[in-house]
């Protein structure tokens, strides 16, 4: 079957036919001196019959060059020399009628040993130059598959570059095509089909085999049919650049995980940096209650009986502006009493003294406690929800007392409204106050709950801060949303007394 389909790609080889056709044409130039004698043409005859022996040479002789120097240059040796027999079998009968024996034998071989030379030296140099062409092909493509290794972020991209990249390196590259087959995926290059001359070769990556690199080509290609260094160069060098591809992805990733352990240190110590600012602040404030709060407090207690008895000394006999000026004093007094309660409440909290308490009571007391001005509105409603809880009725007063103060103090001025809401889940009971005043800037929501933060022209900033010891003291938790202009949500979120007393069973 293979000397068949050889011999018919023999016949069906358009260079065969073109060389016949040289030949053809040659023998008739050869010949065309007893032709034209033939047809009458004398003088044109014995004027073409004269290049047969010009000076001693055959001149018309020479057009056999021609087709021994095209097989030599498209074929090799071998073709070359059957070119130059095929001459001396159309020389030899002209040898044989114009010349005697045994000059009619010996003219004809001395051509074809001369063009034998001549076609073995054409067909050797162009061996040469096509290996040389080759061996430049090669090395173009070995340098494009390194550089596209480089360029390519995985190794299915890269795959996908090779197949388009390895017929470069072949002879007849428009023709070959290649297949590489890679955990079990498949890349072909475009128009990719089956042809009779292949090889294939194992794609090794550390030492283990991961797929396989086929190669095709419709022609018959004494590089493929060889299976020739290329191949394995070819599977190599691919196999080196995948695994130059793995590395740099794990070192990829190992750089990603190192800037991520990096910044999670960086946060680490952020976050203890600030604990040890914050404690450093709290120790400032412990320092500064201590030593002061008792002071200022015997002062005040004295301002206020003075105010007092000034009261009443003048009850009758004083103005208005004296009245007025008596008010604000004791106002005044009640401020700075307030600031010393909050710095010695914030160095030593006591402990929770939990009991059974109402929700909606301790909301109502803690409201009738406020100034609210006219042009604002409290409205509560718990839409059935407030639950018993088990907690410390006093502190959590306190922490209530202070979110609806803010709430009033945010919306002073350009009036509001705040709402008091209650939600329930499993665990549970969340009390919402919403107001519509002036909102919390982004960048000082994480800050409202660190002591001696404020934004108000009057205050310490610790209210918030006891607030927020107060109600985890309590088993709570307490959240902030808000946006600048359209206001504030504070979230007090207190486990339900049923839930807590079966923690406690």
């Amino acid at each position: 079957m293979s000397n068949k389909r050889n011999k018919k790609n023999i016949w069906t080889n358009r260079r065969v036919w073109y060389l016949s056709g040289i030949m053809a044409l040659c023998a008739l130039v050869y010949y065309l001196p007893v032709i034209s004698g033939r047809l009458g043409w004398t003088n044109f005859s014995e004027s073409m019959n004269s290049l047969h022996n010009l000076f001693g040479i055959d001149f018309l002789g020479l057009v056999f060059f021609i087709p021994v120097v095209y097989t030599a240059y498209l074929l090799g040796v071998i073709p070359a020399i059957m070119a130059a027999m095929c001459s001396m079998l159309v020389l030899l009968p002209h040898a044989i009628l114009i010349d005697t024996f045994p000059n009619a034998l010996f003219k004809p071989a001395a051509f074809v040993i001369i063009l034998s030379a001549v076609g073995a030296v054409v067909a050797m140099l162009q061996k040469s130059e096509q290996q040389h062409r080759q061996r430049m092909k090669e090395m173009k493509c070995l340098y494009d598959i390194g550089r596209a290794s480089g360029e390519s972020h995985s190794i299915e991209e890269f795959l996908g570059k090779a197949v388009t990249l390895v017929p470069q390196a072949l002879l007849n590259s428009e023709e070959a095509k290649v297949r590489i087959t890679c955990h079990d995926q498949v890349y072909k290059s475009p128009n990719f089909q089956k042809s009779h001359t292949k090889v294939a070769e194992n794609l090794v990556v550390n030492g283990e085999t991961i797929g396989i690199i086929e190669i095709y080509s419709s022609f018959d290609n004494p590089f493929l049919k060889k299976k020739s260094h290329l191949t394995k160069t070819l599977a190599e060098r691919i196999g080196a650049a995948m695994r130059q591809i793995e590395l740099e992805q794990s070192l990829n990733g190992y750089y990603e995980q190192l800037e991520k352990e990096v910044e999670a240190r960086t946060k680490d110590l952020e976050q203890v940096q600030e604990k040890l600012i914050r404690s450093e602040r709290l120790a400032a404030v412990g320092e500064l209650a201590s030593g002061v709060g008792h002071e200022l407090r015997n002062p005040l207690n004295v301002i206020r009986n003075c105010a007092y008895l000034l009261n009443m000394a003048l009850s009758e006999k004083a103005d208005a502006e004296s009245v007025n000026t008596l008010k604000v004093l004791d106002k005044q007094i009640d401020a700075a009493n307030k600031i010393v309660t909050d710095l010695l409440d914030f160095t030593r909290i006591r402990p929770p003294q939990q009991i059974r308490a109402d929700l909606k009571t301790m909301l109502n007391e803690c409201v009738s406690y406020i100034a609210v001005p006219e042009n604002i509105r409290i409205n509560m409603n718990l839409n059935g929800n407030a639950r018993p809880v088990r907690t410390d009725p006093e502190q959590m007063g306190r922490v209530f007392t202070n979110i609806i103060s803010n709430a009033v103090q945010a919306m002073n001025g350009k009036g509001g409204e705040l709402k008091i809401e209650a939600g329930l889940d499993d665990e549970n009971i969340s009390l919402f106050f919403k107001d519509n005043g002036c909102g919390i800037p982004p960048e000082n929501l994480e800050k409202i709950y660190e002591p001696l933060f404020t934004t108000k022209p009057k205050g310490i900033g610790l209210g918030l801060a006891i607030s927020k010891r107060l109600v985890e003291q309590n088993g709570g938790k307490i959240e902030v949303a808000s946006q600048v202009g359209r206001g504030t949500t504070f979230t007090v979120k207190l486990p339900l007394e049923k839930r807590r007393e079966t923690t406690n069973a």
